[in-house]
């Protein structure tokens, strides 16, 4: 605090900006030229920059997920490559504005699989998808030999839930190189053990911390900001109760950038409201609603409706 003047933090969603905005420019001491400057922070595009193109994410986006893994935790793994094809594209038709490939299961308690697999199962499906739609595709991986060979096909993402701690300076230089986007994700230990009570003194603090530590990480390999995505990890290494605090701040995390809610069939939504679909439904809607910009999730169908409901509200 000098001469009267001090630095302030102001935290609140673009509706009570807007209704800030409109109060200070009837004030005194300074206050529309405050006002300005708000109106331009809001009134700037968000956006994901992936290659030479980005998303605009004015509204949320749908990331429809395609398993390429028999053992994926959800059920749905796709071995027959053709198969996946058919469910990006169909995918897409309904709306997704992004497809995610996994070829290695995240379950809880499952043992990771080597670079060879995961690109056996990964590449013959990504091959196909690339041709045929145009959305672009990401890839969930955290290995660099995965990754490496899904850039060379033509892949636009990297989406690594060790936000890519287990590649190094390797993989963020090959992210760099590529000019791909990157999903970096909060998990506290690994698949095998995360879920073996997990304990923090604030979840929501020390998963910023964390995810704000990776992205300046790699920022200074010469990722541009605007490449970057945070996943807070909902659902790895967290209990039931944390996953609901950060779904309730999800929005706290788009100071980092584009944010990526994936909460579809985690069990933490399972022992909240039962396994049903529209449980899920209505958890991929919380975390737009509480401002994730991309929501990660296995019905696609549904949950562009449903997000048509906060586009509506926006534009009211």
């Amino acid at each position: 605090f000098k001469k009267g003047v001090s630095d302030t933090v102001l935290f609140a969603t673009t509706s009570q900006i807007e209704k800030l905005v409109n109060k200070f420019r009837l004030q005194p001491f300074r206050l529309k030229e405050i006002a300005l400057k708000l109106e331009n922070i809001v009134n700037k595009k968000k956006v994901f920059k992936y290659k030479e193109r980005y998303l605009d994410l004015s509204n949320p986006v749908v990331m429809g997920i395609v398993n390429v893994d028999p053992n994926s935790f959800s059920g749905d793994g796709l071995t027959d490559p053709d198969e996946a094809l058919k469910r990006a594209v169909e995918f897409e038709r309904l709306g997704a504005g992004i497809i995610d490939i996994g070829a290695e299961s995240s379950r809880p308690g499952t043992r990771l699989v080597n670079a060879k697999t995961e690109i056996k199962r990964l590449i013959p499906a990504l091959k196909r998808i690339k041709k045929n739609v145009k959305i672009p595709v990401s890839i969930d991986t955290y290995k660099y030999e995965t990754a490496k060979a899904a850039l060379d096909e033509g892949a636009d993402i990297i989406n690594d839930i060790f936000a890519l701690r287990r590649g190094k300076e390797i993989s963020v230089k090959l992210i760099a190189d590529a000019k791909a986007g990157v999903i970096l994700m909060h998990m506290k230990g690994i698949p095998k053990d995360m879920q073996t009570c997990p304990e923090y003194k604030n979840c929501t603090s020390e998963v910023y911390g964390f995810l704000a530590r990776q992205k300046e990480y790699v920022v200074g390999f010469g990722i541009e900001e605007e490449r970057i995505a945070v996943d807070p990890g909902p659902g790895f290494g967290k209990t039931v109760e944390h996953n609901v605090e950060l779904i309730k701040s999800i929005g706290v995390f788009s100071t980092l950038g584009a944010v990526v809610g994936a909460v579809s069939r985690k069990k933490f939504v399972k022992a909240l409201a039962g396994e049903d679909r529209t449980s899920f439904i209505a958890a991929n809607f919380l975390a737009a609603v509480c401002g994730a910009d991309i929501i990660r999730v296995h019905d696609v169908k549904e949950t562009v409706k449903v997000l048509k409901i906060i586009e509506t509200f926006r534009r009211i």
